[in-house]
């Protein structure tokens, strides 16, 4: 196109398109602009859908029910900043997937300001759709409608770690809430320092971190975010907040790794003693608690926050394997779990299942796995069915396999997206399945960690995934409110079940292959069987006969399902504290287990008999019987939330993976 056939805008200068009523880069009005009816509605409204206001500059005024693109239905603007407002949003092509649309302010910006305002939006948006990794936020989309830009990412239920530290006595943190906290954050620093170029952040602030309720971080607001450019003596900008940004990001030299180590030093710095950094910049006093722990922890924060980059530490590694080291020593003091924590309850007899010899002696450690990042939840185990191995995933993105009595780790898998939420080792031991936040369900090979399929036909998180006791389908449950059941050696050849109202956490097979049973959001046990049409596919006959044999609950959300292993009963974990057991042909309620204090996260039935594990949010692992909800002891692990347990198949141990990313095996005598 010759460029007389441009048009230019008035106040930027840049070229558009003739049919452009908005300048794509500035937002402002073009003065030659072709008539609107050239110009292609790129939004289907509803008939109760509210159009987005027409001023090209205004922002966060869009009303509930605007619709954007088409596709992105906002709810309510949940922020607003020096950069635009922040709204939650669904996405009506992706089963209403909640999101949170960023968009751009241009009032009151001069030119020059909006040239550099609108490149900075586009950097966060290029910068963070290159980016994978558990502690950002994913981005799906970035357009400019109605003059304005717009950024689609993740929408992150929690709070800021400014809004969490406003809430706490004195402003501050116990020193392992710190320690989990600083280690996130040198996982993530060191993930965009490793990038080539590598990613300065610049603006490394307790506002700039959010928290969900499990205690995961997410960094956000990479609006000044920038690539560290060799051979460059400064910074074209200043930018940073002031008590956290570096001496150098006043201009004084290009900004490096260590300007985001200053930050971090300056913030746990403030996590420790309370004192907001901003009120006075470059002045940090000692810490008030004089232990040990804290007075390494000072050592190390004062070499952060020194004023010279060249006297910080090196590298966030070194940042971080000083952080790693003072929480191992914490974590492996004699404050761990110690038999004194066994209470046994009086035995009885079991009258609907072989009795299991009930363990009349301590928990006996193992093996300690810490393969994973100490700071990141441990969502899944799976033991190998031979009982050798165990495979454990969490927060950080990885599926490991590991010797399970010695901790030698075998193989590691890294190619899922962001948290992996399910592991299920198939019935033979030959292949090892994984479902994560990506939407992907992996089928790995155990023996050289290469992965041998996928399936994606969810449009949402994958929670839980299922083998068939066959070995020749698998069963997965996503955020997309649907069960997925399809075929190892196809994957394309799938059918759905779409009983659920809400996102479905969890899936399980019966031990004779012919029921599944799913439980999620909607509060609700569904059961139903597998068809038996002679002379069509099981996948052919699932799509002609789906019929439910029971749906019952109530409504606190399922997270965990287990099946006794006769196939009689099955459990639910619930979000209020309790596991419910039900009859699963008639749906008749036997018992209902309420002695944790917090949600239960994780279940595991003995393989022999009616014993029971679960976990959850209280930090303790119950073990229990399933026929009459008797206790037969609590033990305090010390790692935080449980979010997964598994019996071995001879049912002689018992894995326990937590919130601060450590996994035990316990011998149970």
């Amino acid at each position: 196109m010759q460029g007389s056939f441009l048009l230019y805008c008035d106040i930027c200068g840049a070229a558009n398109r003739p049919q452009a009523r908005f300048c794509f880069a500035c937002g402002r009005p073009l003065q030659n602009s072709a008539p609107p009816s050239l110009v292609a509605d790129q939004a289907q409204t509803a008939s109760q859908t509210i159009s987005a206001p027409a001023s090209p500059t205004t922002t966060g005024l869009l009303p509930a029910n605007a619709l954007l693109r088409g596709r992105y239905r906002i709810i309510a603007q949940v922020g607003k900043g020096g950069f635009g407002a922040v709204y939650r949003a669904t996405d009506l092509l992706l089963a209403n997937r909640t999101l949170a649309i960023k968009e751009m302010s241009q009032q009151y910006l001069s030119s020059r300001e909006l040239q550099e305002a609108t490149a900075a939006f586009q950097q966060e948006a290029l910068l963070l759709a290159g980016l994978i990794h558990p502690n950002l936020p994913r981005i799906y989309d970035h357009f400019c409608e109605n003059g304005r830009w717009y950024l689609v990412m993740d929408f992150i239920e929690g709070e800021t770690l400014e809004e969490r530290l406003s809430r706490t006595p004195d402003g501050r943190l116990p020193l392992d809430a710190v320690l989990r906290l600083g280690l996130q954050l040198c996982d993530v620093l060191g993930y965009l320092h490793s990038r080539q170029p590598p990613i300065i952040f610049r603006d490394l602030k307790p506002a700039n971190i959010m928290l969900t309720g499990d205690g995961h971080l997410y960094l956000i607001d990479f609006g000044i975010a920038r690539l560290f450019k060799p051979g460059q003596s400064k910074d074209t900008t200043a930018l940073g907040s002031a008590g956290y940004a570096a001496p150098e990001q006043y201009g004084r030299a290009q900004s490096t790794p260590q300007t985001d180590i200053y930050a971090l030093g300056a913030t746990l710095h403030q996590l420790i003693t309370g004192q907001d950094p901003s009120l006075s910049p470059f002045t940090f006093a000692p810490f008030p608690q004089q232990d040990a722990a804290h007075r390494r922890l000072e050592a190390l924060v004062m070499r952060m926050v020194q004023t010279e980059a060249s006297r910080r530490p090196s590298s966030i590694q070194e940042v971080k394997a000083e952080l790693e080291s003072l929480l191992t020593r914490r974590l492996t003091a004699p404050a761990r779990p110690s038999a004194s924590q066994y209470r046994p309850a009086p035995t009885s007899a079991s009258t609907t299942a072989p009795a299991v010899a009930l363990p009349t002696a301590p928990l006996i450690t193992r093996c300690l796995y810490t393969g994973h990042h100490r700071n990141t939840s441990i969502y899944a185990l799976a033991w190998s069915p031979d009982g050798r191995l165990l495979a454990s995933s969490g927060a950080d993105g990885s599926v490991q396999i590991w010797e399970a009595l010695s901790g030698h780790l075998l193989q590691r898998c890294d190619w899922h997206r962001g948290p992996v939420y399910g592991l299920a080792w198939s019935p033979d031991g030959q292949r090892l399945a994984s479902a994560g936040r990506d939407g992907t369900v992996r089928l790995w090979n155990p023996s050289t960690g290469d992965e041998l399929t996928s399936y994606q036909g969810h449009t949402s998180y994958v929670y839980s995934v299922a083998w068939a006791p066959d070995g020749q389908f698998l069963a997965s449950a996503s955020d997309d409110a649907t069960v997925h059941v399809w075929a190892a050696a196809s994957p394309w050849e799938s059918s759905s079940y779409r009983g659920h109202r809400r996102s479905v956490k969890a899936v399980a097979w019966a031990p004779d292959g012919q029921r599944l049973s799913s439980g999620g959001g909607d509060g609700l046990l569904h059961i139903w069987p597998r068809p038996t049409h002679r002379g069509r596919s099981f996948l052919t006959s699932w799509l002609l006969s789906r019929k439910e044999i029971h749906c019952y609950g109530q409504q606190q959300r399922i997270n965990a399902i287990a099946w006794s292993r006769d196939g009689r009963y099955v459990a639910a974990g619930k979000t209020g504290g309790s596991v419910e057991i039900w009859e699963s042909q008639h749906g008749r309620q036997q018992v209902t287990y309420r002695r944790h204090k917090g949600a239960v996260y994780a279940l595991s039935w003995h393989p022999r008999g009616s014993l029971l594990a679960s976990g959850g949010r209280d930090g303790h692992v119950h073990c229990w019987q399933a026929i009459d909800g008797r206790q037969r002891f609590t033990y305090n692990s010390q790692q935080g939330f449980i979010y997964s347990l598994a019996w071995s198949p001879d049912g002689r141990y018992l894995a326990c993976g937590g919130q601060d990313g450590s996994i035990y095996v316990w011998e149970i005598n």
